[in-house]
């Protein structure tokens, strides 16, 4: 595993705490994960620089919108929905700080890379 997992998962956790308004906008459903006691699993960290992330935004097959924000956005789902297909994964991105920021999307660029994991909600408890 990747050396920074334990800041990952407290990263996670906090993330989840904050409200939406702390952060430009969620990039997870808000109704997302929700069953009490449960906390999303890990299934892949990723940590991309921009040269890796424009090469995953080719081989996905991603359309350049022009859009830095929303090319990263879609480049890292897509990577998400590759590395656990049946588990329907959604990317928790926790950095750079532009990627976060309220004004994002002029503020990221594809260059400062994407950092986080690949996340997917355990199944329901049977009662």
């Amino acid at each position: 595993m990747l050396a920074f997992r334990p800041n990952v998962a407290t990263a996670l956790v906090a993330l989840l705490a904050l409200p939406v308004a702390a952060l430009g906008h969620d990039t997870l459903p808000p109704d997302w994960c929700l069953e009490e006691g449960q906390e999303p699993q890990i299934v892949m960290e990723f940590d991309f620089n921009g040269g890796q992330l424009r090469e995953l935004m080719d081989k996905c097959g991603v359309v350049d919108h022009e859009q830095p924000y929303m090319n990263a956005l879609e480049t890292i789902g897509a990577y998400c929905d590759i590395v656990a297909p049946s588990r329907a994964a959604k990317p928790l991105i926790l950095g750079p700080t532009t990627f976060l920021a309220r004004d994002h999307h002029s503020a990221y660029r594809m260059e400062q890379g994407l950092k986080g994991a690949c996340v997917v909600c355990p199944a329901k408890r049977r009662r």
